[in-house]
């Protein structure tokens, strides 16, 4: 597979680069609807100084024009609805003999006014229309498809009218018609003329017939689509700034007191009240206390001492 891939962009990119090589002519001008056909390409419109090579249809659509024009100095002018191909155009600044022109008009109306091809070698230009071959010798003329009918205009130099019954060759100032290809070219007096039937491509300016290299082509404006643009991000609404408030005042911190240890003294606890002891009071308490101290008795009592008892 990728093989094949490799071959199919080798064998685009070799006729690419062939195209490329036989570019010899360019729109000069174009008004309206005018669009080219390159080989078995897509249609694209076509633009000022878009290229114009060999094996290329030109078309102009209602009310539009054309003027192309080659290196060696051709110009071609189209008219609204009209149809010309390109069948070879090779130009040789250093070898003109080995250069040729050779167009088909397919419909409508041209004019082609001769570059150095043409004024060179009579035979390296060709106009193949429906009903003959036009030859030039230096020439600028008008051809007119009408109907069924080809009919040619020389402004200046000479042209030839060839078909299978023959060829017709004419001058300055004459006008022939050909009504098909196994009728002979006859010449066609101003009378007989349909009406304006040159007028609208005589109409066309055209510039004038120098060779000239091809200028740069533009780009077209719908080879790459526009990208749609990204919605613009929604400004986020401004949020007015509050006043700070009031500090708040310090609460006060509360240290926790230190609670010093309790001394824990032991109770003493007194002995249980003897029967004497009930009776006394308040008043009594000196007596109440040496009657509790006269109840030690030494004998009785290994603890008891008399004297620190009174010492008490």
């Amino acid at each position: 597979m990728t093989r094949i891939l490799a071959t199919l962009i080798s064998l685009l990119a070799l006729t690419w680069m062939a195209q490329a090589a036989a570019v010899g002519g360019w729109v000069y001008d174009a008004t309206g609807d005018v669009t080219i056909v390159v080989g078995k390409l897509p249609a694209s419109k076509a633009f000022k100084n878009t290229e114009i090579a060999s094996d290329t249809f030109i078309t102009t659509g209602d009310n539009s024009t054309a003027v192309l024009k080659f290196e060696d100095g051709q110009v071609i002018s189209m008219q609204a609805n009209s149809t010309l191909k390109v069948r070879r155009y090779h130009y040789q600044p250093q070898n003109a003999d080995k250069s040729s022109a050779f167009f088909t008009a397919l419909k409508g109306g041209m004019r082609f006014i001769s570059g150095l091809i043409g004024k060179g070698n009579k035979s390296a230009f060709k106009l193949t229309t429906p009903s003959s071959t036009i030859g030039i010798r230096g020439t600028d003329f008008m051809t007119v498809i009408n109907g069924q009918s080809v009919y040619s205009q020389v402004v200046a130099g000479d042209i030839d009218l060839t078909n299978k019954a023959g060829t017709l060759a004419l001058g300055a100032g004459q006008t022939a018609m050909v009504t098909s290809s196994t009728a002979i070219a006859t010449l066609v007096s101003a009378a007989a003329l349909p009406a304006g039937l040159f007028s609208q491509i005589a109409s066309i300016p055209v510039p004038p017939a120098t060779p000239a290299v091809a200028p740069t082509p533009p780009a077209s404006p719908t080879t790459t689509p526009a990208m749609p643009a990204s919605p613009a991000t929604p400004i986020a609404p401004t949020v007015p700034t509050l006043p700070a408030a009031p500090s708040a005042p310090m609460a006060p911190v509360l240290v926790p007191a230190v609670i010093a240890p309790v001394s824990v003294i032991p109770a003493v606890i007194a002995p249980a009240a003897t029967e004497d002891e009930e009776d006394c009071d308040a008043d009594d308490a000196e007596d109440c206390v040496s009657e509790v101290i006269e109840e030690c008795d030494p004998e009785e009592d290994e603890d008891c001492d008399p004297e620190e008892d009174e010492d008490e």
